[in-house]
């Protein structure tokens, strides 16, 4: 069907659909699944535009794959370093493919927890409402955005290969004509995301790098080798089973950032959570080799690959590795880097990494020289196809192997920590040191795999060795005999894990104990830039700056103590009793602050023992995303203990974690105790946006009221009132799927702004052990699914 066909066929649903008003959540929506139809991924900030689009509207063209009958849009800030206030955000249907003007009568006023404006956190993402809108498959939509007022760097994605417009002063969102919008951009400005309520079954995620993003393709003509992707899909008979998403960012990389955030740092949010993802397609590795450093070793490429097959099946996605293509006569050719081209895509075609191979290279190489781009796909430059040589990737796929799951074989989390800071003091990491971490496990398993971080390193970062133990005491480094294991990943004992990344070990065999401590240990020896650290874990662990101690069983070697967790962040078993886990989210008081340190007494170890102590087998983990200090609408994970604000945390220490089914969300005191001026409305709009993030990956999300705090030291009446009205908005049911009056278990009777004596740690604001319990005890088992 033509562009102008599918425009007119749009126009006349649209009136079907009477008002544009948000989707009731109490209404029955229209059949069908949240998939995602278009993405563009976060790769900087706006050149020359420290202070954003003040007083302007932004109107991006975006291109659908999949339609549907309801829409709702994404926005970033992901990268930006200051709040961004949107004060008006709207999506149409585009009347051609390069024009700021809308379909008469489709233009819908987007709302965010029913709010017309709203302000994303530095280092997040928001979800809109969803709205009534007939959204065309293989058309484009406009999606407005007015910005009130000077702000921070607008995050984008730099090469669009689409026209979009930025307009005059004013808030021209709800516009249908064009004419305010006066100056043409070739970038996306805040918008990351359209999702659709279709008949299909899910989507394809592209990930990848310049050729994924369509560098030298056609403006405005959607010949990207993902949109010719789409235009297969759409052609099948019957309807349109996929969508397309393209993360695709020009220079990208798996080992280093460039402008950009290399591709195991971005997973999450880029991939792993666009909804209804069914199977990724990776296409990475030509910038590490050519671009600048080289990497002349293409172990290192193919261990970043197997790292990515590995967290994409580990959610239970399917992927399918594409082989690089050609660069011979591009100006970073060597015949040296050619062999490191040909041995990772020797790679790609022969390893057990992937669920299928896309063979891009043999799609698009000249049969007279197989290390050059065939004459009829090479846009001139020698590496990027033109608009033939996108197309000739795009049949290359076999559309068969995009649908269905990979096995995750029943993996839970049974142990989590949210990473908070770099560690002070640790510039150059800690070179030649073996760090002893101690873990407590809430289920157990008969086979267990690591996961590591580096999200706030600042150079790649080696481990020489990783090993895992059941630990013999609960505050000691020594192992039980004979459960000492060697921790591989992709069937290396050492990985190196870039920047801003996280890494998922192999399984290994090992009896896991329920309720039981690990040891995970690392030893890292080389200097390495910042050491990623949780700072206040309530558990003693253990160091050594000897060398490779982290296969020793006894715990001699280490003979140095910290209460950090460094590196290690969580710890999966397989266990096919234990349908799920629960996350606990939140700041100090699930960080378990004040309670006994390496006795296990945070409120979820022991909401954990509950659900253990339950006729039959354990059926929920639990997973503890707890930080001191934590704040929902501000970061300080550079300046303090806090980490970074919920928002920017979001994907990684909730909404990827293995397993999980439900979220326990207790957060806001530490707004209130330190904004300049705590405002409720913003922290429960902000608490609404959180449930929409989580609903969209399947999360039910259950609300804790806060805990009482007067006699702690920012406590004034003021602020006292913010709490009040935060937990009496809690308590109405407008926000979560369920509520636990965590303040009511603990409170004291005679004065219900301060803590329960009995439950006071003495400084007025963190629980005791006994606090603790009672918070647990307050939860009802039945909520958690």
């Amino acid at each position: 069907m033509s562009y102008l066909r599918k425009v007119a066929l749009v126009a006349g649903l649209a009136l079907l659909f009477g008002s544009p008003a948000p989707i009731a959540a109490s209404a029955d929506p229209p059949p069908g699944n949240w998939v995602g139809t278009w993405g563009a991924s976060a790769t900087g900030t706006v050149p020359n535009l420290a202070t954003g689009y003040a007083d302007r509207t932004v109107r991006n063209v975006v291109h659908t794959s999949v339609g549907g009958a309801a829409v709702r849009v994404g926005l970033t800030n992901v990268l930006g370093t200051a709040p961004a206030l949107l004060g008006a955000v709207t999506v149409a249907v585009a009347a051609g493919p390069s024009t700021p003007d809308a379909v008469p009568g489709t233009v819908r006023p987007l709302t965010f927890g029913g709010a017309s404006s709203l302000t994303i956190p530095p280092g997040g993402e928001v979800q809109s409402d969803p709205v009534s809108l007939a959204v065309p498959e293989g058309g484009n939509l406009l999606v407005s955005v007015y910005t009130p007022q000077a702000g921070g760097p607008v995050t984008y994605h730099q090469v669009a290969n689409q026209t979009s417009y930025v307009s005059a002063a004013g808030d021209h969102a709800t516009e249908e004509a064009g004419g305010a919008y006066l100056e043409k951009i070739t970038f996306w400005p805040y918008v990351s995301r359209v999702d659709v309520l279709s008949r299909a079954s899910g989507t394809v995620v592209t990930l990848g790098d310049s050729i994924t993003d369509g560098n030298n393709s056609t403006r405005d003509a959607n010949h990207r080798w993902p949109d010719y992707l789409a235009d297969r899909l759409i052609a099948q008979p019957g309807p349109t089973r996929l969508g397309v998403v393209n993360a695709g960012i020009s220079s990208n990389r798996l080992l280093n950032n460039t402008w950009n955030p290399n591709a195991l740092s971005r997973l999450d949010r880029d991939v792993l959570t666009v909804p209804g993802a069914k199977s990724v397609i990776v296409l990475l590795g030509i910038n590490d080799i050519g671009g600048a450093p080289q990497h002349h070793e293409p172990s290192e490429i193919v261990a970043a690959l197997r790292q990515i097959s590995a967290q994409v099946r580990a959610k239970g996605l399917r992927i399918l590795g594409g082989t690089l293509t050609p660069f011979g006569g591009s100006s970073n050719y060597t015949e040296e880097l050619e062999g490191v081209r040909a041995a990772v895509n020797d790679f790609v075609r022969t390893s057990d990494a992937f669920d299928g191979v896309v063979d891009f290279d043999a799609a698009v190489r000249d049969p007279a020289d197989p290390k050059r781009l065939r004459p009829e796909f090479d846009s001139g430059d020698h590496l990027h196809p033109k608009d033939a040589g996108y197309q000739a990737m795009a049949a290359a796929v076999r559309l068969d192997q995009l649908d269905g799951t990979s096995s995750h074989d029943h993996w839970v989390g049974t142990w989590q920590t949210a990473m908070a800071q770099p560690a002070p003091g640790t510039e150059q990491g800690l070179a030649n040191n073996s760090i002893r971490n101690v873990v407590h496990t809430s289920v157990g398993g008969n086979a267990a795999r690591v996961r590591l971080s580096n999200v706030y390193g600042t150079a790649p970062t080696l481990m020489g060795r990783v090993t895992l133990a059941v630990a013999a005491k609960p505050d000691a480094p020594d192992a039980v005999a004979g459960t000492m294991r060697e921790v591989t990943f992709g069937g290396s004992p050492s990985i190196t894990i870039p920047v801003g990344a996280e890494v998922l070990s192999d399984p290994v065999s090992l009896d896991v104990p329920a309720d039981g401590n690990l040891l995970v240990t690392v030893f890292t020896p080389q200097p390495s830039g910042m050491v990623t650290s949780h700072p206040r874990s309530y558990q003693t662990s253990f160091l050594t700056p000897t060398g490779d101690h982290a296969a020793e069983e006894p715990g001699t070697a280490f003979t140095q103590t910290t209460g950090a967790w460094y590196y290690v962040t969580g710890v999966e078993v397989t266990n096919p009793s234990v349908r799920g886990a629960v996350i606990a989210f939140g700041d100090s008081i699930t960080d378990g602050d004040h309670s006994t340190v390496s006795a296990n007494l945070r409120w979820p170890d022991v909401l954990a023992d509950r659900l253990a102590a339950r006729p039959g087998p354990t059926r929920l983990s639990v997973l503890n995303s707890g930080i001191s200090g934590n704040r929902i609408l501000d970061s300080s994970a550079l300046t303090g203990i806090g980490g970074a604000n919920v928002f920017d945390r979001l994907d990684r220490d909730m909404l990827t974690s293995t397993g999980a089914t439900t979220v326990i969300f207790l957060e806001g005191i530490n707004d209130i105790g330190n904004l300049a001026h705590p405002d409720p409305v913003a922290i429960t709009d902000a608490m609404r946006q959180i449930v929409a993030r989580a609903h969209a990956q399947g999360l039910r999300v259950i609300g804790g009221t806060i805990t009482p705090w007067e006699g702690w030291r920012a406590y004034n009446t003021e602020r006292e009132n913010v709490r009040q009205i935060v937990n009496s908005t809690i308590r109405g049911g407008a926000i979560f799927d369920a509520v636990i009056d965590f303040d009511k278990a603990v409170r004291d009777p005679a004065n219900p702004r301060r803590l329960n004596p009995i439950y006071d740690s003495g400084d007025h604001l963190h629980p005791s052990d006994a606090g603790y319990h009672a918070m647990a005890d307050a939860i009802d088992l039945s909520l958690l699914k």
